[in-house]
């Protein structure tokens, strides 16, 4: 039967049941098809049978809720026409929380509906905006069954009604943040298994055992070398999988370097380098610390410098002389012009007129004249030695002959000579002449291929088979006609020895200055002469000179050049020289010139910092090549410049960077694969793509240690089986060398995996994909009106608990009290906003108390993105009664009050022997703890003195009986499980679930708690909110979202969906939607019954918590602002008294006791770095600072009275990475790689000799100290560079000037840390630009840095 708005309103119930609906009833007809039912059966959703649906809703009226839905869009599928169609959303509630829910389209009579789809809604609830409510008559129709049928204008005035209500924002904002979050966390899945390589073996060495430093017994170990070939391929993949190729201009992987070069000018995002970063460190490239280096380039070549561009000056010239005086002329390409003497004097007038600037006429009055020298060693002398070597070869029949000219020697012989074979007789081959002759008078004709010299037939140089085939073409062409071959002539020169000194003798007696000059590398005479004259003079001089040698034979004929100005290489090279120097000092910085084609061209690179840096080089180009504009352009490769950023090898990052490597390492697990495996890998991921399961191979084992090509293994028992194990079973080394090694990503891909399952029971939640333990989670987690409310009054709630507190300042605290009420009265959902230092663990902390004190046998999960805030919770609940955590995860990661309740160190400790060291090491844990209360507790009476002592003992000693027991039993009250986000899923997690709460059951069963309690929810997306929350049958989400919002990276994202075909979802997001949280989202649009938001804080002197309550000045939740809670104590001078914040330091002008928030004024300008900043004044302002403060009257007891290093660390924040690491260098400036890797040990070493907490504000969130400096970095000044100085600009473009200040949030986290001392340096002109940040600046005490300069002096 239908059910009454009682029965299924998840809003508190009111008197008036059907309030909202009419007393008229309306019929609907809902049309479906022939086999809807049958598809409705078929949805494993759908508990409820249809048969049983029609029952309950078409048997008497029931009331139906309505919403109007998006219009649906299709095609006709006769005309093809675009369709639109009206849809509405029906609600029909059937049962307790449970409701029907379909589709519905206006049929096409206008007075039915059509349905779309119909399905079953668990835990409904009851939408409240822009819904219709009606009492309803409902029946169901076919399509053409109109038996009966009336047509209705109550429906139609009904369809009216819902046709005017606004779509229900949340519906669609609620569908797209599924389909968002669903589709992303899947990218990753693909994303990552990209990653994933496979290696070909070059070479295996033979296991060994040895054992490492830090283990006590041996292990096997094998080499493996890889091609680092492939490795080098992977990371050029991986480049190309995160820069789109058509921006990159080049990149290459070699042995010892990677380089990756824009086209453009290109900054990288932090997320970006970091991703970059990490690409390098998989394969041990770091980033250099000159990258990125941005360069423009171009160049600067000379007009007319070759003969193209000479031409258009020659062509007009000559147009000029015909046109104006009728002359024609001819100009060579050197220059050289055919002009008569006479007519030279036009010539130079039209190239005064003209050209003047780039052109001259240059008479040229040198004769170049070849001399030639008697070698000593002539032909006719060698004409009988020849024969005679001839002869004495068999070859008597050879003639050994001069041609008529006497140059070379011939040689007739019917045999092969080769080329050298008289190069000792100082004979050089000419050529060979091979000749046929027909054996009849004949009429010769012309062949093509063979030279016809009168009646023989002739080729040169021709080989054995070049004879054969000429003799065949001459058979072709004269049929019946032989020929005859006669022999074949070689011609031979002498080779011509000059005896040098012959040479030096003849340029000494011949030279006569600017009259001849002989060249002796050319053997040239060159003559000046004034007229022919003073020609045939020099000559006859030479001649009478040295008349054994032969002068060439030429008239004297002066010639005209037309010269250009930059035709003079060495006029060129002083031009470039002059550029050069005057960019220089223009920018006070080097630049590269490369001068090519004979400084024709000139090259120039630039390496800038900043956009100002380079607009300042291009203006200092433009200036200097201005002036010589007339010789010469200039131009850039590209008017922003290049970007490169260079990685390089190092072989030992292992060691320098021990634990980022391991933690990297640590993430691939490696596997062995035959050739047949690989293919059949291949096959799998061809068919199926990044979904392909290939579960074949061998585990290798723990990749130990990398170094070169080589990779060392800690090799698995399976694997050392296959090299070492019996006869039939083993492969040979030689036949592992073929396969292949995979790494494969476990780690990463399960935790997505985790998500990817976790994330599917939300948004597919089925039998297939599982259910979340609250089956409402996927409705409300969206969208939060449709959690649950409870009808039970609140105050009488906050009585109970009142009644029952275990945390007593509750009674006092009336947020803190209502945030605990509502959690203890929410069915599905509470939410909870704790600004900083209001007391979140302590609600938490109550909330657990509360929880089990109702239901002792309640299971409840406290999580958390991050491992410091999970055990900051367990902190608070340490002791307390009725309670028994136990933390799951990693070790390593925790904080010390996380550790003592960790799974691992209590099993380790159990398992340990007695009085060991490991023991000992493990000995701070619950268990223990536990113990160690009960012997405080043991009766003191003296009756009971002997069993009691006897017992302690029994404790103190703790042996097996004793760890089994008390294990056994802390066990067994386990009753709060903490872990992380991501460790909630894991598999260890799961296994310790099993292990406290079903012990003794054989069938495993999904972890499932009461409730979920996540804290700094607003750091997390949706998907690592989802996994955690799937386990709760009640859920409490605690966050801030006037602190830090979730990272989330805009390009990887949108990359990320992209990769699965969904970037379209987020096309409308702008800056703002990735920054906001899925808390934030569902803390503003929840209803009030399950929000709390928290108004008095307990960490900050209220002076500090004035500097921060303007950030939350705009929330209605916290009408009276923010509360100081230690208002009354805050001020006591004594250390001892908790909630006092005094700090006794005194230091006038700088620092009284009275001062909590200290403001020191630093206007020094800002420096850009990359796409990031530091300021250095800030950073010696804070050095100044702490110089005065651990000098000021009151600081020594301040320090001694601490015992605690986090109550003595002075904690510096920061909002740039540069600005943290050059403060971290500032304080420790002498520190080695080794004192940064373990830094907590070495942290004292500093000229102050305290310790420091040194970090971004991202990392700090969750901290506090007492004394806490925040660097705020920007300034209304910016460092802008010109020749090689720092000059400082304004930086006034307001809001964006203030940098990441322009968000509240980080700001917030930064000022809220202090417990007892803020001081904030910074530029108080700059930062006042926003409001917010002025209001918190007044409430400061105040101070120029200078002051403190003084102070200190």
């Amino acid at each position: 039967m239908s059910l009454t708005m009682a029965e299924f309103n998840r809003r508190p119930e009111t008197n008036n049941l059907f309030e909202g609906t009419s007393d008229e009833v309306i019929e609907v007809v809902l049309r479906i098809k022939d086999d809807f039912s049958q598809q409705y059966n078929n949805n494993e959703s759908n508990l409820i049978k249809f048969e049983q649906v029609l029952n309950q809703i078409t048997i008497g009226n029931v009331v139906c809720l309505f919403q109007k839905q998006k219009e649906f869009i299709g095609k006709d599928k006769f005309t093809n026409a675009i369709t639109k169609h009206s849809t509405h959303k029906i609600i029909i509630p059937i049962g307790n929380e449970t409701a029907i829910e379909g589709t519905l389209a206006l049929y096409q009579d206008e007075y039915s509906y059509r349905v779309v789809k119909l399905k079953q809604v668990k835990l409904f609830n009851e939408p409240v905006k822009n819904t219709i409510k009606r009492n309803c008559k409902l029946t169901f129709r076919a399509f053409n069954d109109y038996r009966g049928f009336v047509s209705s204008e109550k429906f139609k005035e009904l369809f009216d009604q819902i046709e005017n209500l606004q779509i229900p924002i949340v519906d669609i904002n609620k569908d797209k943040d599924r389909q968002i979050w669903e589709k992303y966390v899947v990218a990753l899945k693909k994303l990552v298994k990209q990653k994933e390589q496979v290696w070909k073996i070059q070479n295996i060495k033979m296991p060994y055992a040895e054992t490492r430093q830090g283990e006590t017994e041996r292990a096997n170990y094998i080499d493996i070398f890889i091609n680092e070939t492939e490795l080098r391929e992977q990371l050029e993949n991986d480049i190309l999988e995160l820069f789109n190729e058509n921006e990159l201009e080049d990149y290459g992987v070699s042995e010892n370097k990677a380089f990756i070069e824009f086209k453009s000018y290109r900054e990288l995002g932090q997320e970006e380098l970091n991703q970059l970063k990490e690409l390098g460190d998989e394969l041990f490239y770091e980033l250099s610390i000159n990258s990125p280096f941005h360069t423009i380039s171009g160049r600067i070549e000379f007009k007319y410098s070759d003969n193209v561009s000479k031409e258009d000056i020659y062509s007009e010239i000559q147009n000029k002389l015909q046109s104006e005086y009728e002359l024609e002329a001819s100009i060579s390409n050197n220059g050289y012009i055919d002009l008569n003497e006479n007519d030279i004097p036009h010539l130079q007038k039209i190239v005064s007129d003209h050209y003047s600037h780039i052109l001259s006429i240059h008479k040229d009055n040198v004769v170049h004249l070849k001399v030639g020298f008697s070698s000593g060693n002539e032909l006719q002398k060698l004409k009988q030695t020849i024969k005679e070597k001839l002869n004495s070869e068999g070859l008597d029949r050879a003639a050994v002959s001069l041609t008529q000219d006497n140059k070379y020697l011939l040689v007739e012989v019917g045999a092969f000579v080769p080329r050298n074979k008289f190069d000792s007789d100082d004979l050089s081959f000419v050529e060979s002449v091979s000749r046929f002759q027909p054996t009849k008078p004949i009429k010769t004709k012309p062949i093509d291929g063979i030279e016809l010299v009168g009646n023989t037939y002739q080729i040169k140089n021709a080989s054995k088979d070049q004879v054969e085939n000429a003799m065949a073409l001459l058979q072709q062409n004269f049929s019946g006609v032989s020929f005859r071959r006669l022999p074949t002539q070689y011609f031979f020169k002498a080779n011509e020895k000059v005896n040098p000194e012959m040479l030096r003798n003849f340029k000494t007696k011949t030279d006569l200055q600017g009259k001849t000059e002989f060249v002796l590398a050319s053997s040239t005479l060159k003559v000046s002469a004034e007229s022919k004259t003073d020609y045939d003079n020099q000559l006859n001089r030479i001649n009478n000179l040295v008349p054994t040698a032969t002068i060439e034979k030429k008239e004297f004929n002066p010639t005209f050049k037309i010269l250009f100005s930059t035709d003079v290489e060495s006029k060129r090279e002083h031009i470039v020289n002059k550029i050069q120097n005057e960019i220089r000092k223009e920018i006070g910085k080097s630049v590269d010139f490369d001068a090519v084609k004979n400084h024709t061209r000139i090259l120039f690179s630039y390496q800038f910092k900043t956009d100002d840096e380079r607009e300042k080089f291009k203006q200092a180009v433009n200036k200097t090549c201005s002036v010589h504009r007339q010789f010469l352009n200039y131009s850039f490769e590209n008017p922003l410049g290049r970007t490169t950023y260079e990685l390089f090898k190092n072989e030992t990052l292992e060691l320098e960077k021990e634990k980022e490597v391991r933690r990297n390492i640590s993430q691939a697990t490696f596997i062995y694969l035959t050739p047949e495996q690989r293919q059949s890998l291949s096959e799998k991921i061809e068919q199926f793509g990044e979904e392909a399961i290939f579960k074949e191979g061998i585990l290798i084992g723990k990749l130990i240690r990398k170094e070169k090509d080589k990779l060392k293994f800690k090799i698995t028992d399976a694997f050392d089986e296959i090299i070492n194990g019996r006869f039939e079973d083993r492969i040979e080394l030689s036949e592992l060398k073929k396969g292949f090694i995979k790494p494969i990503f476990p780690g990463e891909l399960t935790n997505i995996g985790r998500m990817i399952r976790a994330m599917k029971k939300v948004t597919e939640p089925n039998t297939r994909n599982g259910f979340p333990v609250n089956q409402n989670l996927p409705n409300f987690l969206f969208d939060p009106n449709e959690a649950r409310q409870s009808s039970t009054d609140l105050e009488e709630e906050k009585q109970k608990v009142i009644e029952n507190l275990n945390e007593p300042l509750l009674k006092d605290q009336p947020k803190q009290l209502e945030a605990v009420a509502k959690t203890l009265l929410a069915k599905d959902l509470a939410l909870i906003q704790g600004p900083p230092g209001t007391g979140k663990t302590t609600v938490i902390a109550e909330i657990i108390w509360q929880t089990l004190s109702r239901d002792p046998k309640a299971k409840l999960l406290i999580t958390s993105q991050t491992n410091l805030a999970v055990d900051n919770a367990l902190e608070r609940i340490k002791g307390k009664k009725l309670v028994r955590p136990i933390r799951v995860g990693n070790i390593d990661k925790f904080e010390d009050e996380g550790k003592v309740y960790s799974n691992d160190r209590i099993k380790s400790w159990i398992q340990a022997k007695t009085g060991s060291k490991e023991e000992t090491q493990n000995y701070d844990n619950a268990v223990c703890q536990w113990i160690e209360n009960v012997k405080e507790k043991c009766s003191k009476e003296e009756k009971y003195a002997k069993a009691v002592s006897k017992w302690k003992k029994g404790l103190d000693e703790k042996d097996v009986l004793i760890k089994s027991t008390f294990s056994t039993a802390y066990y067994e009250y386990v009753n709060v499980f903490a872990a992380t986000c991501s460790e909630c899923g894991s598999r260890n997690f799961s296994d310790t679930y099993q292990m406290t709460f079903n012990q003794n059951s054989e069938r495993k069963s999904e972890p499932e708690f009461d409730l979920v309690i996540m804290d700094e929810a607003s750091k997390a997306t949706p998907p690592e909110l989802v996994l955690p929350l799937t386990l709760g049958k009640k859920v409490v989400i605690i966050g801030d979202h006037k602190q830090l919002p979730p990272m989330i990276d805009e390009k990887e994202f949108g990359e990320a969906l992209e990769a699965v075909g969904a970037k379209k979802l987020i096309e409308d997001w702008t800056k703002d939607d990735y920054k906001v949280s899925q808390f934030e989202k569902l803390f503003k649009n929840a209803p009030k019954n399950f929000v709390a938001s928290l108004d008095t804080q307990f960490r900050m002197h209220e002076q500090i918590m004035n500097c921060i309550s303007e950030f939350y000045s705009d929330q209605e939740e916290l009408e009276n602002g923010l509360i100081c809670g230690i208002k009354g104590e805050m001020n006591i001078p004594d250390f001892n008294v908790k909630p006092s914040r005094w700090h006794g330091l005194s230091s006038v002008p700088f620092i009284e006791p009275k001062h909590h928030a200290i403001w020191v004024n630093v206007e020094t300008p800002e420096d850009k770095v990359g796409t990031s900043y530091e300021n250095e004044g800030e950073i010696k302002a804070i050095q100044t600072i702490l110089r005065a403060l651990t000098k000021a009257e009151g600081f020594e007891q301040y320090q001694k009275h601490f015992k605690k290093d986090e109550d003595k660390e002075i904690g510096i924040i920061t909002y740039y990475m540069p600005q943290m690491q050059s403060i971290r260098k500032a304080m420790y400036p002498q520190f080695t790689k080794n004192e940064w890797r373990n830094f907590e040990q070495h942290k004292f070493k500093n000229e102050f000799q305290i310790p420091f907490r040194i970090n971004t504000v991202d990392r700090f969130q969750g901290m506090e100290r007492n004394i806490i400096i925040v660097s705020t970095v920007r300034s209304n000044k910016q460092y802008k560079e010109e020749r090689g100085k720092k000059i400082p600009i304004d930086n006034n473009k307001y809001p964006f000037a203030l940098g990441f200040a322009r968000e509240l949030q980080r700001i917030n986290v930064g000022f809220s840390r202090a417990k007892r001392l803020l001081i904030v340096v910074g530029n108080e002109k700059h930062f006042s630009h926003k409001p917010e940040y002025q209001q918190a600046i007044q409430k400061m005490h105040r101070i120029d840095i200078a002051q403190i300069q003084n102070l200190i002096k």
